[in-house]
């Protein structure tokens, strides 16, 4: 019970206290001072300084530490401290715990380094790659991210900091190395947000091409391209299991039913899809076009869709159906894929020394024209490759959308029988 008599308590009493003993069992004992303020004896030999008071309608205890370690005349100023705070409004035991959670979230934020982060995200990737890109990876961090941010704090590494790092990258002359740096700062804090690591994924808000010079575009490499079925039937396996977002794996299942040029893909709506019909109009404004024929309809290409073109649609339709284009970004539904995203994920496939995304065109075309089952202007007509003569043109079209049509579903066939065998 809490008494206004204080300072009861000796020194010597405090020093040969002890528990009290009920029918031969040793019990706690309390030895009150006054105020609140008492010496628990424990049953086990211990002897605690504690400080019982109520607030607000709730009884509190308020530890003060262990006796000798804290005396009894240090026992008194903690209590006439915590006096003084019940006096104006403060609960002394509701201050400690808050002070204890932010020590804690202070400790647990100088644990929750770069490093603490990235050696979780290689754990996670190392069983979505194979080795050689793993250890590409790897090394890549620990060359260029480590020197700089190894042991900073995740939340504290700023976009300075990797600016800084990307444009050193680029100015050792690897400004691909550069780019493909920057997403993969954009992976490790994409998984720290959602693990709550981090607070924020500061890469989202870096735009690549104002920090870094574009990503140089070398026509011969933009052509690699396969065309053993073998192979090409590993490219669409390794599709089916793509780890990354939903949006992206499904144009990457699309890409080679329709061999469109990856703009054409990534800018489309839904108001472009009839799937009833099994039609794609492609706008000329997402079409390779000189200026003059953008925005003319009369060269919209009509391209026809396989059956396993419009599963893969129907698909991702009630995750887009309300996203202003068919392939967001996972970053915005007001936004399309980036060509940069398309491109990386050639390369967490670990196909992009044999084909690009602009290659997955040229394997079309170089196996339907060697089936010899279609003519070469069908095919022509299939890949957007638009007759200039508006006389002609019209011709064309009104001629070719049936063995457009053919084609469409003969090599969605040969797709689906190479992706099973």
């Amino acid at each position: 019970m809490t008494t206004t008599t204080l300072n009861q308590l000796s020194d010597k009493t405090v020093k040969h206290a002890k528990p009290k003993e009920v029918n031969g069992v040793l019990k706690d004992r309390r030895y009150p001072d006054g105020g609140g303020l008492y010496l628990l004896a424990t049953a086990k030999g211990g002897k605690l300084w504690r400080y019982n008071f109520s607030m607000g309608g709730k009884k509190e205890t308020l530890p003060f530490g262990k006796y000798p370690n804290l005396s009894l005349a240090d026992a008194r100023t903690l209590h006439k401290e915590a006096l003084s705070k019940i006096a104006m409004g403060i609960n002394p035991v509701e201050e400690k715990r808050a002070n204890k959670a932010k020590l804690k979230h202070v400790t647990n934020e100088k644990k929750n380094t770069f490093k603490s982060v990235v050696e979780i995200w290689l754990k996670k990737k190392e069983k979505e790659v194979v080795a050689s890109t793993y250890t590409k990876l790897k090394r890549g961090i620990e060359r260029d991210f480590y020197p700089v941010i190894e042991n900073k704090p995740i939340n504290s590494v700023t976009k300075g900091d990797i600016v800084k790092i990307v444009q050193s990258i680029e100015a050792r002359g690897a400004n691909e190395t550069a780019h493909r740096s920057l997403w993969t700062a954009h992976q490790i804090w994409r998984m720290a947000v959602s693990s709550d690591r981090a607070k924020h994924n500061i890469i989202a808000d870096i735009e690549a091409n104002d920090v870094l010079k574009p990503q140089s575009r070398n026509k011969t490499k933009s052509y690699r391209t396969i065309t053993n079925p073998q192979r090409i039937g590993e490219l669409l396996r390794a599709i089916e299991t793509y780890k990354g977002s939903h949006t992206l794996r499904s144009l990457l299942k699309l890409l080679p039913h329709v061999a469109l040029r990856s703009q054409s893909i990534r800018l489309a709506s839904w108001k472009e899809i009839d799937l009833t019909k099994g039609v794609w109009v492609v706008p000329s404004e997402h079409l390779k076009l000189k200026k003059q024929f953008k925005g003319l309809r009369e060269y919209d290409l009509t391209l026809p869709l396989s059956p396993q073109a419009i599963a893969i649609l129907k698909e991702i339709e009630p995750y887009t159906r309300d996203a202003d284009y068919i392939f967001s970004s996972p970053l915005s539904r007001k936004r399309p894929l980036t060509a940069e995203a398309v491109e990386q994920a050639f390369k967490r496939l670990d196909f992009s020394e044999e084909i690009t995304p602009h290659g997955v065109r040229h394997m079309f075309s170089t196996l339907v024209n060697e089936s010899g089952k279609f003519r070469r202007e069908v095919i022509e007509a299939f890949l957007g490759h638009t007759e200039r003569n508006k006389i002609r043109a019209t011709y064309n079209k009104a001629t070719y959308e049936d063995e457009k049509k053919e084609l469409a579903c003969w090599w969605g066939g040969f797709l689906e029988g190479v992706k099973h065998g």
